[in-house]
C-alpha cells in the first residue's frame, strides 16, 4: 500500500480526475452552517495544537506503565507520518482545490490531516485494544474516523477526494508497517534474552 501511494504521487500531478471534480462540487452543494462547523472541528483535531494534545493524552498511559516499546512505536508513527507525508506532497505538487475554506500549506496530494488520524487511530487499536473479536469494533471505529477526517478535508474544500484517500492509506499501511517493525524487535530481544538465560543456568 505504501509504494502504491508513492507510485500515485507521481501521477497525480498530471492533473485531478472526474472524480475528484464532481465530489467537490457535491461538497459544496451540500454546504451547511452545522456540518461546516463540525469539518471545522475535525479541522481543529488535525492541527499542531490538536495533534499535541492527542498525542501527550495518548503517550501518557504508555510512559506511566512503562510500555516502552508501545511508546517508540507510537512516537515513530507521530514523526514520521507528517515527515513522510510532507515529502510526498513535494513530490506531487498538486494545486489545492478552488475557494478553500480554511489556510492550508503546501501541495494538496496527499492529505496530512487524514494521514494523521489514519496512523493515530491505528496505533490506538494497537495499543490500547486486546485481540480478539471486540477488536473488530475498534478497527470499525477507526475506519469511521479516518472517514470522517477524510470527509473535513474535502468539505472545507482542502483538499480533492483523491488526496484523502490516498492520506487515508498512507496512515494505515505506515502505522501497521511501524508496529509490525516493533514486534518483530521486542520478539527477538525476548527470544535472545530467553536464550542467553538458559545459557547462563546450564
Amino acid at each position: 500500500m505504501l509504494a502504491l501511494v508513492v507510485a500515485w504521487a507521481f501521477v497525480v500531478p498530471h492533473g485531478t480526475r472526474t472524480i475528484d471534480r464532481h465530489w467537490w462540487a457535491w461538497m459544496e452543494d451540500s454546504w451547511s452552517f452545522a456540518l461546516g462547523r463540525l469539518a471545522n472541528f475535525f479541522a481543529w483535531l488535525g492541527n499542531s495544537y490538536g495533534r499535541g494534545i492527542a498525542v501527550t493524552l495518548l503517550a501518557l498511559p504508555l510512559i506511566v506503565r512503562r510500555r516502552w516499546v508501545g511508546l517508540l512505536a507510537f512516537a515513530a508513527v507521530e514523526l514520521l507520518t507528517p515527515l513522510t507525508t510532507a515529502l510526498l506532497k513535494d513530490l506531487s505538487g498538486l494545486a489545492r482545490p478552488p475557494e478553500r475554506l480554511v489556510h492550508t500549506t503546501g501541495s494538496s496530494f496527499p492529505s496530512g490531516h487524514t494521514s494523521y488520524a489514519a496512523a493515530t487511530l491505528v496505533a490506538v487499536v494497537l495499543l490500547y485494544t486486546r485481540i480478539g473479536p471486540r477488536r473488530r469494533l475498534w478497527w470499525t471505529l477507526a475506519a469511521l474516523g479516518t472517514v470522517a477526517m477524510a470527509w473535513s478535508r474535502t468539505y472545507l474544500h482542502a483538499h480533492w477526494l483523491s488526496d484523502v484517500i490516498a492520506g487515508g492509506a498512507w496512515g494505515w499501511a505506515l502505522a501497521l508497517a511501524v508496529f509490525a517493525v516493533a514486534q518483530v524487535a521486542s520478539s527477538a530481544r525476548y527470544a535472545s534474552a530467553s536464550a542467553g538465560s538458559m545459557n547462563h543456568s546450564k
